[in-house]
């Protein structure tokens, strides 16, 4: 399968973005992250998210897109090439965000990734995954068509997704995330198209 041409050029992507995200649900980030912080993300893309931080935050990132890494890194954000499943990659920070990545992978692999995050945040892990993607889960044949064509639309060349969920199946794999990795605290809240949680140490 090829690459979506989403993932090919990074202001397609951040078009695409712009109509997934239609109400500003992003701004939540200023208030989710607060002032001050350092900020790591791992499969960070072009690096869109500094935007919707406070400005005095500092922000790194990760992907192993390279048309996005060059993208972001001629606009002066610090984004690296990087295999966010490699711990080398990582940078201790404050916060942790993974945004629109855990779709992409088995269920196995995100919770290996968010492992790895928690080592690495002070506070917490924000997780930004999208709600309109359950329509996709399901055996029937209608759901099997949405979840091929959703899986074409949303293939990065990198991850292949293997299975689409349903809305109480993300409530309980969020669930084992704050148990397995001992989190003190958790929230989850539904805007827009979007789940936002928060795994809190």
């Amino acid at each position: 399968m090829k690459k979506s041409p989403t993932y090919n050029n990074p202001k397609l992507y951040s078009f695409v973005m712009t109509i997934l995200h239609p109400f500003g649900e992003l701004k939540n980030l200023k208030k989710l992250i607060g002032k001050k912080k350092t900020v790591f993300e791992p499969a960070c893309g072009f690096g869109r998210l500094k935007k919707f931080l406070y400005k005095n935050c500092t922000y790194r990132g990760i992907d192993l897109n390279q048309e996005f890494i060059k993208f972001g890194q001629h606009k002066n954000i610090n984004i690296k090439l990087g295999n966010m499943f490699e711990q080398k990659n990582y940078v201790s920070s404050d916060i942790i965000i993974l945004c629109d990545i855990i779709h992409h992978l088995s269920i196995k692999q995100g919770k290996e990734l968010v492992s790895i995050a928690t080592k690495f945040t002070k506070e917490k892990i924000i997780i930004i995954e999208p709600t309109f993607t359950s329509i996709a889960a399901g055996n029937n044949w209608f759901k099997k068509q949405i979840a091929k064509v959703f899986s074409r639309l949303d293939y990065d060349g990198i991850n292949h997704i293997t299975k689409w969920l349903l809305k109480k199946e993300y409530y309980n794999l969020f669930e084992e995330y704050k148990i397995e990795n001992k989190f003190k605290k958790s929230t989850i809240k539904e805007k827009s198209n979007y789940f936002f949680v928060e795994l809190i140490k």
